[in-house]
């Protein structure tokens, strides 16, 4: 699970910088929100009841093997061919201000819970706080290179290079993310 939210992050952030030219071309000062959803069923195709793991056959049919919480309440009713449904749905606000401007401290928090009923199912919910700094743009690949709070320099390729068009090195990049995981056993029909 944290390697899917360490993704989504990094993907965040790199639709956040891909987009930092709307947010400076901007009359307003309010931050630019994105999201999305995405709904997938899959069908479960192995069950590893000691080690608590679940295979899952998705719609094109590659199999992902997750690993289930002890959280998660009625593992045990849960059968080979029962299938699941996990919806993703990911927020991204983000904010650019010119240097000098202090941005938002970094933070996380995780949350989550069982859903009610007979059947096993799930959320969890991770919201995020970054700011980055920009340290350079290269308007030839085109990309952008930042600078996390903790000093690490990462770069980022951007889809449309007239983005970059008002953002200048020494920018501040606030992005507040948040990203929730549901997945339950549907009904039998």
């Amino acid at each position: 699970m944290k390697t899917t939210f360490a993704a989504a992050t990094a993907l965040a952030l790199g639709i956040a910088l891909t987009d930092v030219a709307r947010a400076a071309e901007s009359a307003t000062p309010s931050p630019i929100v994105l999201h999305d959803k995405l709904t997938v069923k899959a069908t479960v195709a192995a069950i590893d009841r000691v080690n608590r793991t679940v295979a899952l056959r998705g719609p094109e049919g590659n199999v992902v093997s997750l690993a289930v919480d002890e959280g998660v309440a009625r593992f045990d009713t849960m059968k080979i061919g029962d299938t699941v449904t996990a919806q993703y749905y990911e927020s991204v606000a983000y904010e650019i201000r010119k240097p000098g401007i202090p941005g938002a401290p970094d933070a996380e928090t995780d949350g989550g819970g069982k859903f009610v009923g007979d059947k096993p199912g799930g959320v969890v919910v991770r919201k995020s706080v970054r700011t980055v700094t920009v340290e350079a743009i290269d308007p030839a690949l085109p990309a952008v290179t930042v600078k996390t709070a903790d000093g690490t320099i990462v770069a980022y390729r951007v889809r449309r290079p007239e983005y970059l068009k008002d953002v200048k090195v020494g920018d501040v990049v606030t992005i507040r993310q948040t990203a929730a995981l549901l997945i339950a056993v549907d009904a039998p029909r």
